[in-house]
């Protein structure tokens, strides 16, 4: 799978225009991802490229911790289709690699020591401000988790709740099953020059399994 998602990915990059492509970057004060505290205590550097033509999408995200001290850094691969304007499907690789371990190899797909994760997804909106999403990890280090997620937005706030289902190895932190990702998401851009604004996010997040609660702040370039 992860040698097809390469293969797709350089493959829609020959002839295209440089105007199909975006970039960027975010700084959030913490790393969290449905609902766990990821990349240590530390602020976190997540950049990205994506390339779009029509209703497909493939590109690269990553998390690196501005710590200095902490080796869960994070590397992905994504590829996303809009079935409809309501239903969109996607893969991504999730690569987690480990800072000065030898021999950790990008290439090994052995699932006993690989670095990376498969996810499948689906997302469904079912109206302009409520949609849901489900994603299942189907490969790599973990299989057989789903993660099912609500959310509402609204103008410059989101809602959501998230669950996991099947979660037997512990990937989420659970004994199974459980709710790991309820919070409040705030957006605004602040007005720095006539020509230019930056977009600023805080996240109020609880893990209702694990009895954590994050507040987090950040900003996009």
């Amino acid at each position: 799978m992860k040698k097809t998602i390469l293969f797709l990915f350089l493959a829609c990059t020959f002839g295209v225009n440089a105007q199909d492509f975006s970039f960027g970057a975010d700084v959030q004060s913490r790393y969290v991802w449905r609902g766990a505290q990821l990349g240590g205590e530390s602020a976190s550097l997540q950049p990205s490229v994506e390339y779009t033509n029509g209703k497909l999408a493939v590109g690269a995200w990553s998390a690196y911790s501005l710590g200095g001290t902490n080796s869960a850094q994070e590397v992905d691969l994504y590829i996303s289709y809009a079935i409809t304007d309501a239903i969109s499907v996607s893969v991504t690789d999730y690569y987690f690699p480990k800072a000065g371990q030898a021999g950790q190899d990008y290439l090994d797909l052995d699932a006993d020591h690989t670095g990376h994760l498969y996810e499948a997804a689906v997302s469904v909106a079912v109206t302009d401000a409520i949609s849901l999403m489900a994603a299942s990890n189907v490969g790599g280090t973990n299989e057989g988790e789903t993660y099912i997620e609500a959310s509402y937005a609204a103008d410059q706030f989101s809602l959501f709740v998230g669950g996991v289902m099947g979660d037997d190895d512990g990937f989420y932190g659970t004994d199974g099953d459980g709710l790991v990702n309820v919070g409040i998401s705030l957006e605004r851009d602040i007005q720095l020059s006539s020509t230019y604004s930056l977009p600023v996010n805080s996240s109020l997040i609880v893990n209702p399994d694990a009895g954590n609660v994050f507040l987090t702040f950040g900003f996009s370039l």
